[in-house]
């Protein structure tokens, strides 16, 4: 495995602070941005916002992130550095542009299972939420549904995350690894529902969202549907009376430049 990013110093070689007082980082020589979109209650209030990464090239243009992230070519260590430079950036652009409400950030299954980045996790991530103004109980670690090599290293390295206090949420729950067992094991706070489910639900298959539902109040978690794109899905959502939603019908994801400063209290 190549060299991981493991000190503030070897990570803050990596930023660049823009004018605006933002930060993007490079990496290999690609360019990565922090995009927001906001997440609300079922009652329509702001709760908070999920961090998304954006990746340019040389030239500009922008790189879907789904396979760049995922692709066979790329090594482990430069997921997890990828994956550690994406939190840096999204944890310092939140605090300088939005800062109330709860966020959302990615967390790939391999960056969960280096245990160099879980004890920087615990020992470094609260002094610096705290040091840049937030509270971590304002921060949602959200696993993505990656498979991993292996599931209990996982569940461990996750429970050991909550331990210290930090909040975990499931991503796309249904698909992939984001699975009911997944979910029994990790005992998350939040679990963000897939919109492939809320897709079966509106075309009258209403068994997996259900289910989802179902599950989510068993383990005491709050339930989030993902993709609500629409005024449909909207009024789906909120006929199941989940917590909170998420989709371009709520909002877009913008880049951290071109965001509205005006925010609503969380």
């Amino acid at each position: 495995m190549g060299k991981i990013l493991r000190t503030r110093s070897e990570l803050e070689h990596h930023l660049i602070p823009l004018g605006d007082g933002s930060f993007n980082a490079t990496y290999n020589g690609y360019i990565m941005k922090s995009a927001f979109q906001p997440i609300v209650c079922s009652s329509g209030q702001r709760f908070g916002y999920e961090a998304l990464l954006r990746v340019f090239d040389k030239r500009g243009t922008q790189i879907r992130t789904e396979p760049f992230l995922t692709s066979c070519i790329m090594s482990d260590s430069d997921r997890i550095n990828l994956d550690r430079l994406a939190r840096v950036i999204h944890l310092r652009n939140f605090a300088r542009f939005l800062s109330v409400g709860s966020l959302f950030l990615n967390m790939a299954p391999i960056a969960a299972l280096d245990a160099h980045s879980q004890v920087l996790t615990q020992h470094s991530l609260i002094p610096r939420v705290n040091e840049l103004g937030l509270s971590i109980d304002q921060v949602y670690f959200e696993i993505l549904e990656h498979h991993c090599s292996s599931d209990q290293m996982l569940i461990n390295s996750l429970q050991n995350m909550q331990y210290h206090g930090i909040r975990i949420a499931i991503d796309d729950y249904g698909i992939d690894g984001s699975s009911e067992t997944r979910a029994r094991q990790v005992n998350p706070d939040i679990i963000k529902v897939d919109r492939s489910l809320l897709v079966e639900y509106i075309d009258g298959k209403p068994d997996s969202l259900h289910d989802a539902i179902k599950l989510a109040r068993e383990l005491n978690a709050k339930i989030l549907v993902e993709g609500v794109e629409d005024e449909r899905c909207y009024q789906a959502a909120k006929r199941l009376d989940v917590d909170y939603m998420q989709g371009y019908y709520i909002g877009h994801p913008e880049l951290v430049h071109d965001l509205t400063y005006q925010q609503e209290p969380a």
